[in-house]
């Protein structure tokens, strides 16, 4: 299963860039995974519920993934394809001339996460001490 090391590497990379940004607790990590990617998704998820314990940075963090869907075009008659699955023939005219145009990547598309002054802050006004430090 390359899911669950994809995950880890993923894993790895968003805590990477979250400490390098300051930020202390990761709330999403938002995804592009394309259906032509062969990346089964429910095994990312999977594998992603249990391998964000392995760091406070991401214990709480939420999997969000963007499918994309798979698209193509003809070279030879220039037809645009929405794909579900990879195809080496054209539909329209019958050639060995499609190429993928979207579909095949999985990458992150976004972080969201706290810093520990907006992680104070929050706790401050949640025990309703009053209000926190501009």
């Amino acid at each position: 299963m390359h899911e669950f090391a994809l995950t880890e590497d993923l894993l790895k990379l968003s805590r990477e860039e979250a400490r390098k940004a300051g930020i202390v607790r990761l709330d999403k990590i938002i995804v592009s995974i394309g259906d032509l990617s062969g990346i089964s998704i429910d095994s990312i998820e999977f594998a992603f519920s249990f391998l964000r314990e392995e760091d406070e940075i991401t214990k709480e963090a939420e999997l969000v993934v963007k499918r994309v869907p798979g698209r193509g075009r003809c070279t030879s008659c220039g037809k645009e394809l929405e794909l579900d699955r990879l195809y080496l023939y054209c539909p329209d005219c019958n050639t060995p001339t499609v190429e993928i145009t979207e579909g095949r990547d999985f990458y992150v598309v976004s972080l969201e996460g706290q810093d520990a002054d907006e992680l104070a802050g929050k706790s401050t006004e949640s025990d309703g001490e009053g209000s926190p430090e501009s």
